[in-house]
């Protein structure tokens, strides 16, 4: 397998369209009104170009960034490397990942070695929530804090079949089995939905449209009852030809506005419902 034969997935996921929004004059989390720098409502190493203009404050960019390395390093650092998704230091992705793989059936630990990106055996993880606790009429102290009982994991290859590239490195690399691996970071991932609807809900409804229900969760780490206001669909989707989605969601029967997020949905992944406020 010469993995300079292996052509790259850049033209796979389609890009999303560029959109802008006028400052709302102050930070959408916590009010400071000095400083403020744009806010991509999707991170732009998800290939995100929505962008709320002079949105954030610096001590608050500085907590969103955090969270959202967390999900993007360790969640998704292999399928931005996949995909060829935007990132502002490209001479700093690594041209080989690690991989643990067993030599014969008498190991009992896993040996761990360095791959060619090329081809190495992505596994791409979204978990599955319950609907929110405010969606099913649920009252806010029955509701708990970041929990998943159900992960979306699909493998993904640049070339050949999952299946038919895993095959191919247990020959190329005399191995008796291969474990590739993914990472679910719930809480940091809560935290990026929930700051992907605030933003969103601010763009299109604007800072004094609603009264925010999700500003302790972004900034104060307060995920106490985060599964009140954010859940998933239950069930497999279809691709959809767009990179991301995002609606606002109202129903004359849930007092909150709902914004629905979904994330490389053109690989068919989960589709996430978040309560960012009600109307004022």
């Amino acid at each position: 397998m010469d993995s300079n034969n292996l052509p790259k997935l850049d033209g796979f996921l389609p890009r999303q369209p560029s959109e802008k929004y006028t400052s709302p004059g102050k930070c959408i989390y916590c009010g400071e009104k000095n400083n403020l720098s744009d806010e991509h409502i999707i991170p732009f190493a998800l290939g995100g170009n929505i962008i709320l203009e002079k949105s954030s404050c610096p001590d608050c960019a500085t907590l969103t960034s955090a969270f959202e390395l967390t999900c993007l390093r360790t969640m998704y650092g292999p399928l931005r490397l996949l995909y060829s998704l935007p990132t502002r230091r490209p001479k700093k992705r690594p041209k080989k990942l690690p991989l643990k793989v067993k030599f014969n059936s008498a190991e009992t630990e896993w040996q761990t070695i360095l791959i060619d990106q090329k081809k190495f055996p992505f596994l791409i993880t979204f978990p599955y929530f319950e609907t929110p606790g405010i969606v099913n009429g649920n009252r806010l102290y029955e509701s708990e804090g970041p929990k998943s009982k159900k992960l979306w994991i699909r493998g993904a290859s640049p070339y050949y079949s999952f299946h038919e590239l895993m095959e191919n490195l247990l020959v190329e690399l005399k191995a008796y089995s291969i474990f590739p691996e993914s990472k679910a970071e719930i809480p940091a991932f809560c935290k990026l939905l929930a700051k992907i609807a605030h933003s969103f809900a601010v763009a299109k409804i604007g800072i004094s449209g609603f009264k925010p229900f999700l500003k302790p969760l972004i900034i104060k780490n307060d995920l106490s009852h985060c599964m009140y206001y954010i859940g998933s669909t239950g069930n497999d989707e279809p691709p959809k030809n767009r990179l991301h989605d995002l609606n606002i969601l109202e129903f004359n029967n849930i007092n909150a506005i709902l914004v629905k997020v979904r994330l490389l949905c053109k690989l068919g992944t989960p589709t996430y419902i978040v309560a960012v406020g009600t109307r004022k």
